[in-house]
């Protein structure tokens, strides 16, 4: 593990060197999940889950938040990290896209930054029943890569999710795949509600047909993952840097890369093409393992935690 003033960084392998000077994409995914309807299995307060997604790409892209009279908060007042998102994007003037896999309400937004790929959203994970169709949007999520390679100007990806909820499904789906995750998943919330969310997995998980991971998926996962998934193949395919952005739901998508792999016989985790991006307060959280679940995926995936500290803001929910 390397230290610097602004980023650790562990397994850097020379991506950060190879991708200097590379013109950037944002990319968010979006979803919601049944589930937190009537399980408070999300960091975000209950009346406002379905807005978020919406809210919080209506943040990043916008500046404000159009959906909600105030950017989301979580149950402890704590500002979503969509701002974190728009400060970047706005500072370094990035281009944004929002890939929409089933938000219950559509961002307001410009049409040339959104992409619908799934009305509904993802079901209940607690009955098994997340999805029916992963394989399919495993499919789309390539087109779409596809398609930005010829549409767009661009040499880095960084892909972002907003899933209220998703770090059960995250749960779910490492589990199911076989990691030890128990322990290692993070929350969205100061509050992490690790024997619920273990509970809910392993009732989805009872549902399952097989350890095929697109069962899996469908069982217990979110629409995000397939998306993301598909995205990094079409991607990396044509030589485009990925930087997963987040936390241990981007742990959930590499080791559904990594079964996917085995199946399409082609290579994506090794091709020194991607990393995982998170910041340093979930890296040192210790409540979560986010370097112990990218190790046991692959031992060479760069990691990276940005550094930045709001211990003097004068913003009480940062």
């Amino acid at each position: 593990m390397s230290l610097s003033s602004s980023i650790i960084s562990i397994n850097d392998n020379n991506f950060l060197e190879a991708i200097r000077g590379k013109r950037p994409l944002f990319i968010s995914v979006i979803s919601n999940i049944e589930t937190t309807k009537y399980l408070p299995i999300s960091g975000v307060k209950r009346e406002v889950i379905d807005y978020t997604p919406a809210a919080d790409m209506e943040l990043v892209v916008l500046g404000r938040s159009v959906s909600l009279p105030s950017p989301p908060v979580d149950a402890n007042t704590c500002p979503s990290p969509a701002t974190i998102t728009r400060a970047n994007v706005h500072l370094r003037n990035i281009p944004v896209l929002t890939v929409d896999a089933g938000a219950e309400v559509k961002p307001k937004i410009p049409p040339s930054t959104y992409i619908q790929v799934d009305r509904r959203s993802t079901g209940d994970i607690s009955r098994g029943l997340a999805m029916e169709n992963s394989k399919k949007l495993f499919e789309v999520g390539r087109e779409i890569g596809r398609r930005l390679v010829l549409e767009r100007e661009f040499q880095v990806a960084i892909i972002g999710e907003c899933v209220p909820g998703g770090t059960t499904s995250a749960l779910g789906v490492l589990l199911g795949l076989g990691y030890d995750a128990e322990d290692k998943v993070s929350s969205g919330s100061v509050k992490n509600p690790r024997e619920l969310k273990l509970k809910v997995v392993r009732e989805g998980l009872k549902r399952v047909k097989s350890r095929d991971v697109f069962d899996i998926l469908n069982a217990v996962g979110d629409k995000m993952m397939p998306v993301v998934a598909g995205m990094v193949f079409s991607l990396v395919k044509c030589k485009k840097y990925v930087i997963l952005g987040g936390g241990t739901q981007m742990a959930s998508v590499l080791a559904v890369i990594k079964e996917i792999e085995g199946k399409l016989k082609e290579s994506v985790l090794d091709s020194g093409y991607i990393s995982l991006g998170t910041t340093e307060f979930l890296l040192r959280d210790r409540y979560s393992d986010i370097r112990g679940l990218v190790e046991e995926i692959g031992e060479d995936i760069p990691l990276y935690a940005a550094r930045f500290h709001y211990e003097r803001s004068r913003i009480e929910g940062l």
